[in-house]
């Protein structure tokens, strides 16, 4: 046998049963692989829509945290109106105001307070000539930072106050005026002018939700926007003291407790808890709590029950729960 024979039979490829058993391991590898492809992905999807969920919860518990703590500033001195008007528009001005949507529903929060770029609250009406007020003119105590254009309301008119456009001002401190209109009655009643700012400065607004998100509706025009995708459930409670003297919440109670003059001065604090969900649903059941819970029981004078739960409508979507308690810290109500 040659050389050139003797080498070509050392060089044979593998045979048939060989060539199937490394395709049958690098099949199982492949498949192992695969397996573990799938899984990390499902965990990375499942982290992605928890992330979200998260974002969109707690971005809508800052934006009613930031605007509930800064609710009432400026709207003190209208303690005693029941109502503002404003030409065709009025409102009530309580500065937090919970709408109860009943068991298993979202409230509404109306949400209201000035911004005055000028800082001044408003001055005091003083009698002049018999009246405080004129038709067409507030007798004031000082006119310093009023201006053309700008929204006041005196409080002579309790219970129902009217929001009035300042028109001009002038006159000495002591003996200043503010013209005005509309055209009111003239008053000789003690009061206070209050002032709201230029326009735009005055804000209401109210939160709710709505078919796909937690939604902001601006005074006057109140034309409702989506403001946070995927929150399905908004929940608020007024935290009440025993008297208007103290300053410890001793219950808790939703909004069909409607605000009057007897109880305004008792809130001290809002608990507020949104719901968020996932944007996409998952092809299994997820594991969580269902109910969820949004807000525990807490000590309560009144004996009642204020915990607040959310019953999970889609098990194939993830939902998170999110709340905070709010101190009315600008808010001086009745005291």
């Amino acid at each position: 046998m040659s050389r050139v024979e003797t080498a070509m039979r050392r060089q044979r490829g593998f045979n048939l049963i060989e060539l199937l058993i490394g395709l049958t391991i690098s099949l199982m590898g492949l498949a192992a692989v695969s397996s573990m492809m799938v899984t990390f992905s499902k965990k990375r999807g499942a982290i992605t829509q928890t992330m979200a969920t998260q974002d969109n919860g707690v971005m809508a518990l800052y934006r009613l945290e930031r605007d509930i703590s800064q609710a009432g500033y400026g709207l003190a001195p209208l303690q005693g109106c029941t109502t503002v008007i404003d030409g065709s528009n009025s409102f009530v001005p309580y500065p937090v105001i919970i709408g109860d949507g009943g068991t298993g529903v979202s409230d509404t929060i109306t949400v209201k307070g000035t911004n005055p770029a000028s800082g001044i609250p408003g001055t005091e009406l003083i009698v002049v000539s018999g009246n405080t007020m004129t038709t067409s003119a507030y007798n004031v105590r000082s006119a310093v930072g009023f201006t053309a254009g700008d929204k006041v309301v005196a409080t002579t008119l309790i219970p129902s106050c009217t929001l009035t456009t300042v028109q001009a001002v002038g006159g000495v401190v002591g003996a200043a005026t503010v013209s005005y209109a509309p055209a009111l009655a003239a008053s000789s009643a003690a009061g206070y002018l209050v002032y709201f700012g230029a326009p735009g400065e005055f804000f209401s607004r109210t939160y709710a939700v709505g078919a796909t998100a937690m939604t902001v509706a601006d005074y006057p025009a109140y034309t409702t926007n989506n403001l946070v995708d995927d929150v399905v459930f908004l929940k608020a409670q007024y935290g009440l003291s025993d008297t208007a003297s103290t300053n410890v919440v001793t219950s808790w109670v939703s909004g069909s407790t409607a605000l009057n003059a007897g109880n305004v001065s008792r809130v001290i604090a809002i608990r507020v808890g949104v719901v968020a969900r996932s944007a996409a649903r998952e092809n299994e059941v997820i594991d969580q709590p269902n109910p969820l819970p949004l807000f525990p029981e807490m000590a309560d004078s009144s004996g009642g029950t204020d915990a607040v739960t959310f019953t999970i409508p889609d098990t194939r979507s993830r939902y998170r729960a999110y709340s905070t308690i709010i101190p009315l810290k600008n808010v001086i109500w009745t005291r």
